[in-house]
């Protein structure tokens, strides 16, 4: 039995550049940071769904996460089963190329803070994978 996996004929372009890298910064020879391969730009795609709150993106009013709403909330064990229900959903609306592979939300109750780790892969290849981490602070006690 065969598997076939896909890969995005611009992963072959190594000059070929395919998006902007998040954080933003200035990049050599570029005005900002670039990414050259399908899967680094899903990993920035994933990053700017998550931290951007619904109403923030012009013309996209419904797109984003919407989880600094979670900087008012008491951490509890719904609170981090309703973040892992948020971003799937997300996901699988305005992302659905990126296969969630794992997907982790824990909580520091004595640091109030709220870390989501997730790792993923293309649709098509899930072979290759990259995690990504993300920390959100909430309020204090």
């Amino acid at each position: 039995m065969a598997i076939e996996v896909r890969i995005h004929p611009l992963d072959f372009e190594p000059d070929v550049a395919i998006g902007i890298d998040l954080p933003m910064m200035k990049g050599v020879g570029a005005s900002f940071q670039q990414t050259y391969t399908t899967l680094d730009q899903a990993v920035a795609n994933a990053k700017n769904l998550i931290l951007t709150n619904k109403g923030e993106r012009v013309m996209l009013p419904e797109f984003g996460c919407d989880l600094r709403r979670v900087v008012f909330e008491n951490i509890t064990q719904d609170l981090t089963e309703q973040i892992d229900t948020v971003i799937r959903e997300s996901f699988s609306y305005w992302l659905p190329y990126i296969f969630i592979n794992d997907l982790r939300v824990s909580a520091m109750e004595d640091q109030n803070k709220v870390f989501i780790n997730l790792t993923i892969s293309l649709e098509g290849n899930k072979f290759d994978t990259r995690s990504v981490q993300l920390e959100i602070q909430t309020a204090a006690a």
